[in-house]
């Protein structure tokens, strides 16, 4: 009995040996069909049994790789296979949010068109949009019922990181959609008054020519 219970347990720990590594450079595969782009292999891979929702390092899915690198093909695919639209990375961030600061507006749409979450609490794609002067993306989270005065943890609103950068057609978007100028932050500023502090005269000026005052 004694031998038979080591030559099982030999076998056992020869099969661990040449799977593991196999397992391993599937995982590496997969994740470099991600990051280069490489729709066909990532389906590939998929049907070998990779998981939609595998995990960098770092706590992203790769969902979230191919949303920030712009690789619209590829998140299709993962998005079809059954990858989780909305998951957070290890800093709350979704794909959605990622491919909105990147300004990657076919990804945007991909996301949305599989119901990705346009609105939850904290930081919004939105917000995200308009931070880096996204006006596509801007106009398109608002046409897919974004809430345009919502806040960000620290109480500033999308029209608020807009004026902030001075990004004038992102500015002009929201406003033109209805974004309250009258909104003011924590620290008591309007989206206006933190243009004017921040030098960004053109910005200024779209709110003035609206009869916006402070």
């Amino acid at each position: 009995m004694r031998l038979k219970y080591l030559i099982v347990n030999a076998i056992l720990v020869a099969n661990l040996l040449t799977t593991l590594p196999a397992h391993a450079g599937a995982y590496e595969d997969f994740l470099q069909a991600v990051r280069m782009n490489n729709p066909r292999e990532v389906a590939a891979l998929l049907q070998r049994g990779m998981s939609p929702d595998t995990l960098e390092a770092n706590g992203g899915s790769v969902l979230h790789v191919a949303a920030f690198e712009g690789h619209a093909d590829v998140v299709k695919v993962l998005l079809n296979a059954g990858a989780k639209h909305s998951p957070r990375n290890a800093v709350g961030e979704t794909p959605l949010m990622l491919a909105a600061i990147r300004g990657h507006l076919a990804v945007a749409e991909a996301l949305i068109a599989k119901e990705a979450e346009v609105n939850h609490p904290g930081w919004t794609p939105l917000i995200y949009a308009a931070t880096e002067g996204h006006a596509v993306l801007v106009k398109l989270f608002i046409e897919n019922s974004a809430y345009i005065d919502q806040h960000s943890p620290n109480g500033m609103t999308a029209l608020m990181m807009a004026a902030r950068a001075g990004h004038v057609d992102a500015v002009h978007v929201l406003l033109e959609e209805g974004a309250d100028p009258a909104v003011k932050n924590e620290s008591g500023k309007t989206a206006m008054m933190i243009a004017n502090d921040r030098g960004h005269t053109a910005v200024v000026t779209v709110f003035r020519q609206r009869g916006v005052k402070q």
